[in-house]
């Protein structure tokens, strides 16, 4: 019983999560005008080149309250599992042509290791390496 529990709260916490990304993703994609920067939504996949898994990935770009940083946020699936809600602060800049340079590592929840991308994206241009736990692979990403 105590198992069936357990399983049931963490079912119960990943569909919240999951309901909670949606809603700001499909947030992000009504208020998305003309992509000026990467800010707003966009909706790709992620490929390893270690393995050949694959699938798909949503990102929210946001500018942090610190205007040196950026906020990353990703849902991202494999097969019919959709995880993750993560938010990847990266230090960047705007440039004038509306592209950001990303070299950022962070630490991904529950221990998972550390994750790493490296890339540069433009308004309508999101395909960057990301590395992280002995894999490595492309994301790329397109306005939805």
């Amino acid at each position: 019983m105590t198992s069936l529990r357990i399983v049931s709260s963490f079912v119960i916490l990943i569909l919240a999560s999951c309901s909670s990304y949606q809603r700001d993703f499909e947030e992000a994609k009504k208020s998305f005008r003309q992509a000026q920067s990467p800010e707003g939504p966009w909706l790709g996949n992620w490929t390893s080149n270690h393995n050949g898994h694959h699938g798909p990935l949503w990102c929210i770009v946001s500018q942090d309250e610190d205007p040196n940083y950026w906020n990353f946020r990703y849902r991202a699936g494999w097969g019919a599992l959709k995880f993750g809600d993560y938010v990847h602060q990266v230090q960047t800049t705007l440039e004038k042509d509306g592209s950001m340079t990303l070299d950022s590592s962070m630490k991904l929840p529950a221990n998972l290791g550390i994750y790493h991308v490296e890339g540069t994206i433009f308004p309508e241009e999101f395909h960057v390496r990301f590395q992280g736990n002995g894999d490595h692979g492309t994301m790329t990403l397109s306005r939805p």
